[in-house]
């Protein structure tokens, strides 16, 4: 996972939407993760949210401090369920329940959350955890029916652009065929539940995987030459950020499976800040 870092002890990266609905409309958000050292109070990373005017937050774990910061503040939050309780949740239905009382209603109305990222990236960094992940969303679900809270709280599951067997060109996109049966539950899911698909997309990763076939520009928004523009050859769209054509591919993946009602929300993007030697 890239980081984007706005501070020394904020491990962060961007929460970026296009299309939630037309009533929410277009945001950029942030996500943060508390599994870091020497991270302030949490009343101090929300002071640090108002001053930048973020509206839309991503938490990588039930974290109570950050609920807790962010109450009456009426940032969106997107609460997230590690990939280490994705198993126990995707088993136990009561185990879901009691994750929802504790985690989602026991701060709402106070604190706004508006959807559960079910694990990170389940897919390809926990395979065997896949035949629990639909069940788990569903558990989540249910338990939120149960507390009245469906229509507030959608439930996801962020994915990486891993699952899709060729990014480009965009309009032949397909998800890699040995997560179609999971990936059709998964699409079932979120339309019979009017929730939406979650996307980490990397441009860096896609730009370091091309071997040079795509120019930096590309990756980085930057204006393309004459020379350099990139064209889908099928729809003569032309490209002129490597993050559209991204999210491009994964609606036509989408549609390839004959789901077309679905929107995508970009749950992380970014850049290296600093890291390790490579």
């Amino acid at each position: 996972m890239v980081l984007m870092t706005l501070k020394p002890w904020l491990a962060i990266s961007i929460l970026f939407s296009f299309f939630i609905s037309n009533v929410i409309g277009a945001f950029v958000g942030i996500n943060i993760g508390t599994d870091v050292t020497n991270l302030p109070p949490a009343s101090d990373v929300v002071a640090l949210l108002k001053a930048r005017q973020i509206t839309h937050v991503r938490l990588f774990n039930a974290d109570a401090h950050m609920l807790n910061a962010l109450a009456n503040t009426s940032i969106e939050v997107i609460i997230g369920v590690t990939n280490e309780e994705v198993l126990g949740i995707g088993e136990s239905p009561s185990t879901a329940a009691a994750w929802v009382n504790r985690n989602v209603a026991a701060y709402m109305p106070g604190t706004n959350i508006t959807a559960i990222a079910v694990g990170s990236e389940v897919l390809t960094a926990i395979p065997n955890a896949a035949p629990v992940l639909v069940p788990a969303m569903n558990y989540l679900h249910k338990a939120l029916v149960a507390s009245r809270l469906n229509n507030q709280v959608k439930v996801s599951t962020p994915q990486s652009m891993d699952v899709i067997a060729k990014a480009f060109p965009p309009s032949t996109a397909t998800f890699n065929s040995s997560w179609n049966s999971t990936i059709f539950q998964i699409l079932q899911f979120l339309r019979n539940t009017n929730s939406y698909y979650m996307l980490n997309a990397y441009p860096y990763y896609e730009y370091v995987h091309s071997d040079g076939i795509f120019p930096i520009e590309y990756a980085l928004f930057q204006p393309l030459s004459a020379v350099k523009q990139i064209v889908d050859p099928n729809t003569l769209f032309h490209y002129v950020s490597m993050f559209d054509a991204l999210v491009d591919a994964t609606y036509n993946s989408i549609e390839a499976l004959n789901f077309s009602d679905i929107p995508v929300v970009v749950t992380e993007t970014g850049w290296p800040w600093a890291g390790g030697s490579n």
